[in-house]
């Protein structure tokens, strides 16, 4: 049997093929430069655009002296394109390239290690796929295990069984470091083949454990808070195809390993097709919910990884997704029409030890989803909110804004795209809209540090900077192509 867990996925095909013949390469130095349903449920609506709490006094800029190279301390914002992997410093100077592997779909923050010193990472190479770690801020790069053997005619068939092994080891996030030291790395790959199993490795002794073994793909390996389990889902892809290949289309079932001896442990398999995991809720338990053609997204439940023993959470149902925020663990969804279990139209906010979720909208949203840097809940196309939900962010432009950041000091920013044309636009507290820049965006990201530097990278590959209070553009450089993901790294 084989275990994993992961989110619905667009496989691209032609993605392995295309990086084949891709190398590790040398990183440069850490110091070089490569270029400048209704109920009574519901509480008060929040009026639209206006926080609960006091606006917070602008702040005073922070004068910084200008960076002379590279920090190699840190820290980093860290980009994942389509080039390889890239650093900057927090004010986005000095971009600087690590890493030449191409890592599409694959999850930034599960790949980098609890220190912050190094990213595990799959990624294409002239015999196949690869597990790579890649030390940062220097970029030294080694490959610790070949996963998959897959040529360039494997892939001319996009149904034979190597390229449905690569579309489970490309297509999710399929790394993940033990909590707290980062001793062990829980990885899929089919060392063994023929198909994806669960494998770990040691980072000390360089031992690699294979942890199970079966007929399904192993997908999405995560640690439970205490490093004592692993919990993931098996999945396949089985004919009929059709036109598209459009993720797995078979959910196997879920397991969880327990480190102490390697027993197996039957998890509880969420109705539907879909894995449906939410977070780990604490040592032992994580959520998970079934998918409803019907009623959406029904039965939120609470499951013991210990026994695999789930117990009903929450009675609501929702509209497709539900995230949490890893501040207060409340849970943000969206209700909507034609369930008898849902709490109505709208967004709704249940914190941690309440029964009946808070209204906080009365218009219902089609993603919701946590933003780690801006530290707020996004409820696509209608507003940002705090953990709390004492602060709403409303867009410049109603369904026509994208890629929104929070910083710090409670500074918006936001693509506009009208008439196929986009642009920047931010705000700070007390003052109105302001449009910075024209152009196609595909990240925002404030500093970490001081919070009043925005870090723009454009479809192009360009990398601007623009900082508080006349936030004009700088060109800080070129990350040589399309920018799929943008962290904080401490």
């Amino acid at each position: 049997m084989k275990n994993t867990w992961v989110p619905i996925l667009l496989i691209f095909t032609l993605s392995i093929s295309c990086n084949l013949l891709s190398t590790t390469g040398t990183p440069p130095s850490a110091g070089e430069s490569t270029a400048e349903e209704t109920s009574s449920a519901t509480i008060d609506v929040i009026p639209s655009g206006i926080p609960l709490s006091p606006t917070p006094e602008t702040p005073t800029p922070v004068i910084t002296p200008a960076p002379t190279g590279f920090n190699p301390a840190g820290p980093y914002v860290l980009f994942s394109a389509e080039t390889g992997i890239w650093i900057t410093n927090p004010d986005g100077s000095f971009p600087t390239q690590i890493s030449d592997l191409v890592v599409g779909l694959n999850d930034l923050r599960q790949a980098l290690s609890p220190d912050g010193s190094q990213l595990a990472l799959v990624s294409a190479d002239e015999t196949g796929l690869g597990l790579y770690l890649v030390g940062i801020p220097a970029g030294e790069t080694i490959k610790i295990v070949h996963l998959l053997d897959l040529t360039s005619e494997d892939m001319m068939d996009a149904t034979s069984p190597r390229s449905i092994t690569s579309y489970a080891l490309t297509g999710y996030s399929n790394v993940s470091w033990q909590p707290d030291d980062g001793r062990l790395l829980a990885f899929s790959g089919a060392v063994n083949g023929p198909t994806s199993d669960l494998y770990l490795y040691d980072s000390q002794t360089g031992d690699i454990t294979q942890l199970t073994d079966g007929p399904s793909q192993a997908i999405s390996p995560s640690w439970s808070p205490d490093g004592k389990y692993i919990l993931h889902y098996g999945v396949s892809w089985v004919p009929p195809f059709g036109g598209a290949i459009l993720g797995y289309n078979r959910f196997d079932g879920a397991w969880a390993v327990r480190m102490s001896d390697g027993k197996l442990i039957n998890q509880p398999k969420p109705k539907g097709y879909h894995v449906n995991f939410v977070e780990w809720q604490d040592d032992s338990h994580y959520m998970i919910f079934d998918s409803d053609d019907t009623c959406y997204s029904v039965n939120l439940r609470n499951v013991e990884v210990t026994t695999g023993k789930a117990e009903p959470f929450m009675a609501w149902s929702f509209y497709y997704e539900i995230a949490q925020s890893p501040e207060n663990k409340a849970l943000l969804f969206s209700g909507a029409e034609g369930c008898a279990s849902s709490p109505g139209v709208g967004i709704f906010l249940l914190p941690a030890g309440q029964t009946e979720p808070t209204l906080l909208s009365d218009k219902k949203a089609y993603e919701v989803r946590w933003l780690p840097e801006s530290g707020v809940f996004q409820a696509y196309p209608e507003a940002l909110f705090s953990s709390d939900g004492s602060m709403r962010y409303d867009p410049p432009v109603y369904d026509k804004s994208y890629q929104p950041a929070i910083s710090k000091n409670g500074f918006q920013a936001w693509e506009v795209i009208e008439n196929q044309q986009g642009r920047v636009e931010v705000m700070v507290p007390g003052s109105d809209w302001h449009a910075i820049m024209n152009g196609l965006v595909d990240e925002l990201i404030w500093d970490p540090t001081n919070g009043d530097t925005l870090l723009i990278s454009l479809e192009d590959g360009s990398l601007y900077a623009a900082s508080y209070p006349d936030f004009t553009p700088r060109l800080m450089g070129d990350l040589g192509g399309r920018v799929n993901q943008a962290i904080w790294l401490p």
